[in-house]
Order: structure tokens, then C-alpha cells, then sequence
């Protein structure tokens, strides 16, 4: 669609504007087995992260640039546990779902993978970020793909974004101008600073936790203190 796009605009005479890249990542759900014992359970529901990031894609998709495209990064493993433990195809129900937005999976199994695919160089094959957002577990130091879904020896190198890692992200990666956001728990305290910091660009996060349960883009839950913040 975007090389139409440009083609259509040289035929035309127009002006090519730059392209750039709008990234949504969805992290995974725990596993149900793992979570029998906590008072406090997650992941009922295994879309929370599907469905808000498919919305979120629709509302972008009113006001995008003709020349940008939303590109939706999905944590594979979780989808693939969580599919066998409940004996549903979660990878083709949220193909189709996002299918239905215009919006097509690109799968991500470690966070070496997700470090490659956000290396951008502003070439037409690879446009600068000028928007990504975040959809998934996390705490303040740490995006977390998979929590409480595999335990593995303690080795958690696949499975978190550490603020430690943010240096494998570049901010040249991005637009001077771009906008983050990270919805997970308690992002705001830490992990948004130190993004900040290293990576060069704002992301919004929010101090306390954050709530999935009703659906849709989730909110800040209801407790002493708990804001949006730089």
C-alpha cells in the first residue's frame, strides 16, 4: 500500500512526504495454572493485550498520514503456551481479529528479536518510529512479555526489557518529535525515566498500576496516587 502511495504521488508530481513507522507492541498472558495461588490473579482473559492494541490501531487509524503505516509487534510464546492450556488457537483468533482492523502480526519470540525489528534507518524499507505504544505487563524497572507463564531455570532473558537493555534501542530509531507511551504497571516509577534517559525521547507511563479489565485502552486503577508520568 505505501509503495502504491508513492508511486501514485511521483505520477502526480506531488510531494513525497516522509513515511514513518507508528508500533504497537503486545505483550503475552500468564498461564492460568500459575496463577491458581496469588490473590491477586492476572490474565482471566488472554486477548487483554490483543484487544487494546487492535483499538488502539483503529483509533490511529483515523488520523494517521497517508504515507505511515501502524506496525503491530506480538509477543509469539505466551499466545502459544496459553493456546495450549486452554486448547484454542489464540495466534489465529488474534490473526483474525487483526485482519478485521487492517493490521497484520509481526511476531517477536525474545527480546533480542524485538531490539532487531525496532532498528530503524529511515530508508523506505525501514522508516523512522514517530509513535510506539506499549500494551503488556510490567514493573518499574522492566517490560515484562511473559509474566508468571514459563519459568525457566530463573533465566529470564527472553522474557523481560530491562532498563538495563535500553541501550539496545536507538533514538535515532525515531523521529526527533516521537511519542511513547508504555501501559504497563508501574512504568511511570522508573522504566519511563531511564527510556528518557537513554533512548533520548519522552514515554509516558503511569505510577501505580494499570487496569485491562473493562476492555479497550486501559486506565489507571483506582488507588492512592496513581497518575501519568513522564
Amino acid at each position: 500500500m505505501r509503495i502504491l502511495l508513492y508511486l501514485a504521488l511521483l505520477a502526480l508530481g506531488q510531494p513525497i512526504a516522509q513515511a514513518h513507522d507508528i508500533v504497537l507492541i503486545s505483550g503475552g498472558p500468564a498461564l492460568r495454572s500459575f496463577e491458581r495461588y496469588r490473590t491477586a490473579s492476572h490474565d482471566k482473559y488472554w486477548g487483554n493485550f490483543i484487544d487494546s492494541a487492535i483499538l488502539r490501531a483503529k483509533e490511529l487509524q483515523l488520523t494517521v498520514a497517508p504515507t505511515d503505516q501502524i506496525v503491530w509487534l506480538v509477543f509469539r510464546p505466551s499466545y502459544q503456551r496459553r493456546s495450549q492450556e486452554d486448547q484454542d488457537d489464540y495466534l489465529k483468533i488474534l490473526e483474525e481479529r487483526g485482519l478485521k482492523a487492517g493490521i497484520t502480526p509481526i511476531y517477536f519470540d525474545n527480546k533480542t528479536q524485538l531490539f532487531t525489528l525496532l532498528r530503524r534507518d529511515g530508508s523506505k524499507e525501514k522508516p523512522k518510529i514517530s509513535r510506539l505504544e506499549y500494551f503488556g505487563h510490567s514493573n518499574k524497572k522492566c517490560w515484562m512479555f511473559d509474566y508468571s507463564n514459563r519459568v525457566d531455570g530463573g533465566a529470564l532473558e527472553p522474557l523481560v526489557v530491562h532498563v538495563d537493555d535500553l541501550d539496545q534501542i536507538s533514538g535515532k530509531s525515531f523521529t526527533s518529535n516521537a511519542e511513547c507511551i508504555s501501559y504497563g504497571c508501574h512504568s511511570g516509577e522508573e522504566f519511563s525515566q531511564r527510556w528518557r534517559m537513554i533512548v533520548g525521547r519522552p514515554m509516558i507511563g503511569a505510577v501505580g498500576k494499570t487496569d485491562y479489565s473493562e476492555g479497550g485502552i486501559p486506565k489507571l486503577s483506582t488507588g492512592k496516587g496513581g497518575t501519568w508520568a513522564f
